[in-house]
């Protein structure tokens, strides 16, 4: 039984082959299998917006798929018949994918994936401080050296650079009583526990809602293995409730790919660690 990545899509296919490049890039991939499953359309209250951009998506994986199939141990394309949305369809492309596997890392179709994005979730979730039970999963994002809104000047990103460099937070990960709803990794076991609240409705904000009321956390790298790139696109779920001009905004401006490599051992950041979230992104609120 081996470790699959798993990938939801629907109606943005500049953003999943983005996400899918990123995925190839990634140093192990070639280890894994790769399960893409397409929402339908049919059943949604916007069919007729998102049919044919719908179609032009599946259009691009096919094409995606037969030049990269070699790439993986395996590679599934599946569709589902019917509209189920965004939580349920990524309810069950994780399901199907611990049909066959141990562990999943599981994507979203706007995620862009550094190249020790896969090395990261591989070391986290076989270190002790996931598998405790109060743990539920692996975040690939990360909290720190977010601008938000904002664009950090090259003087900024270069003395948050220093500072990520002379604390070696590329090895320093936290915990916080929410997990994105963009990448996690996790386990059979641990998704037994949550997955069916993280496909209902509201599956985002009720998985969070139940990590504070029992206790539970995901694993946060501090240095960010991936990043969300599609907040803001006219055809995303986000833009679709919320309006393009209240859509949250994601902007990572220290990634791993921007530092050296990271050691074996992975620290958790205590001591120090509400200095950094004031200096590097209560700042930006300001």
């Amino acid at each position: 039984m081996g470790d699959t990545i798993a990938i939801q899509a629907f109606s943005k296919a500049d953003t999943i082959l983005a996400t899918l490049n990123s995925v190839v890039r990634c140093r192990g991939s070639e280890n894994y299998d790769l399960l893409i499953l397409q929402d339908g359309c049919f059943g949604s209250k916007r069919t007729e917006k998102y049919r044919e951009a719908r179609a032009d998506t599946t259009r691009a994986i096919e094409a995606w798929a037969v030049a990269n199939c070699q790439h993986f141990l395996s590679l599934s394309f599946q569709q589902a018949d019917q509209n189920h949305g965004p939580y349920a369809i990524a309810e069950r492309v994780i399901n199907k994918a611990f049909e066959t596997s141990k562990s999943v890392i599981f994507s979203e179709d706007d995620v862009i994936f550094e190249e020790d994005a896969i090395q990261w979730f591989e070391r986290a979730l076989s270190h002790p401080g996931f598998l405790h039970p109060a743990v539920w999963a692996v975040a690939g994002e990360a909290k720190f050296f977010d601008a938000k809104r904002h664009a950090p000047s090259p003087k900024e990103i270069r003395r948050a650079l220093d500072v990520a460099r002379s604390q070696r937070l590329i090895d320093r990960f936290v915990y916080y009583d929410f997990l994105p709803s963009s990448c996690f990794a996790t386990t059979r076991h641990k998704w037994a526990e949550f997955g069916k609240t993280r496909g209902a409705p509201n599956g985002d904000r009720d998985v969070n809602l139940r990590c504070r009321a029992e206790g539970k956390v995901c694993l946060w790298p501090v240095v960010a293995r991936c990043r969300d790139i599609g907040m803001h696109h006219p055809l995303g779920y986000t833009v679709r409730w919320t309006g393009a001009n209240h859509a949250t905004t994601k902007n990572s401006y220290v990634v791993s790919g921007m530092l050296q490599n990271a050691s074996v051992e992975l620290i958790e950041l205590v001591e120090g660690r509400e200095a950094l979230r004031d200096e590097f992104i209560r700042r930006w609120d300001q």
